[in-house]
């Protein structure tokens, strides 16, 4: 159901004042149907509701929702008083109302509020940790929602949930998992953010919510590949200010941003070489910043120069363990770069 109540801002009459024809309502403008002349502009004072089908099975763009009933907040009792976070108020034409009625609207929107909550306590805590945890990672807006609709669908289908924050935390890695690079984040590092913020939340527990709730969800997402982390650790590379110094310390052949273009080039051609049953049974954030260390090698073989890239400096921009990278590098990348160099 949509309704919405046009209101011209001046002129009253549905005629065009030029050629005297009928006037109509084109987006946020009263336009001339004859000769086109924009008349005035449009406010919309508007009254709506999007109706879905409880069971439906919705997909990214089909997330429709009424008002009051948003998939990342929780409101039960209609709209708020203008947008949640709005400590500002404007009347229908946008002029900011008077201070005393500021104070009367900001004092009512405290008090409806532990109305409009009440019950779904649990999904607010939950929700707003949600919010938290996606801009500390810097998630984009379509990763929140998505893994919001996850744990609102998991809850309405599944007969009992043992931990709501676990579960919020396998929606989020679920989430990224779907839009892979434009997401690439580990487990890992969901549970430490979490840990950060006070919540103990494991990769064992997030595992053992994806066997348990899985099934509740239709989708099947397909896990992280190496090249979904290349472009992030990449620019953690050439961002880092040891990175730069060193660059300017060693008088590289290159700047910053041909730095960049050639370690993607290399990248590329590095993980095209390595065999797909190996790169499978290796962890893919790990073996993507060896991908790079090993790039910068090659980069410094192919130029006669020195490497910019050291494993301390690598661990230290791309945050991953020394050991971790020396592993990964010595077991698959080095052979690669000792054929290269030949």
């Amino acid at each position: 159901m949509f309704q919405t109540q046009y209101i011209i801002n001046q002129n009253n009459s549905n005629i065009c004042p030029e050629c005297k024809s009928k006037l109509i309502q084109n987006g946020h403008e009263s336009v001339c149907n004859n000769c086109g002349l924009v008349i005035d502009s449009v406010l919309f004072v508007d009254s709506f509701q999007f109706n879905d089908t409880i069971n439906s099975d919705l997909s990214t763009g089909d997330q429709f929702v009424s008002v009051g009933k948003t998939v990342d907040s929780i409101c039960t009792l209609g709209s708020h008083i203008d947008f949640f976070s709005t400590k500002v108020f404007c009347d229908y034409k946008r002029k900011t109302i008077s201070s005393n009625l500021q104070k009367k609207f900001r004092k009512l929107k405290s008090y409806t509020f532990p109305i409009k909550i009440k019950n779904h306590e649990t999904d607010y805590r939950v929700l707003r940790i949600l919010n938290n945890i996606t801009k500390y990672l810097g998630l984009s807006s379509i990763v929140k929602n998505r893994a919001a609709y996850y744990y609102q669908s998991i809850k309405r289908k599944s007969p009992s949930i043992r931990n709501h924050i676990s579960l919020i935390g396998f929606c989020i890695f679920y989430a990224t998992r779907e839009f892979c690079s434009n997401a690439p984040v580990s487990i890992r590092e969901i549970c430490n953010i979490f840990n950060i913020m006070g919540h103990r939340v494991s990769p064992r527990l997030i595992i053992r919510d994806s066997i348990d709730y899985q099934k509740f969800l239709k989708k099947k997402n397909q896990p992280h590949r190496s090249e979904d982390f290349i472009s992030r650790f990449i620019n953690s590379v050439v961002n880092s200010p040891e990175v730069v110094n060193r660059m300017e310390k060693k008088k590289s052949l290159w700047t910053i941003p041909e730095y960049k273009n050639l370690l993607e080039i290399k990248c590329k051609f590095i993980i095209k070489t390595i065999n797909k049953g190996r790169k499978r049974s290796w962890n893919p954030f790990i073996l993507a910043g060896a991908t790079v260390y090993c790039a910068d090698k090659l980069l410094a073989k192919d130029n006669d120069t020195k490497s910019i890239l050291t494993q301390k400096i690598a661990s230290n921009a791309m945050k991953i363990a020394e050991y971790s990278i020396r592993d990964h590098y010595v077991k698959i990348l080095k052979p690669l770069f000792n054929s290269e160099s030949q």
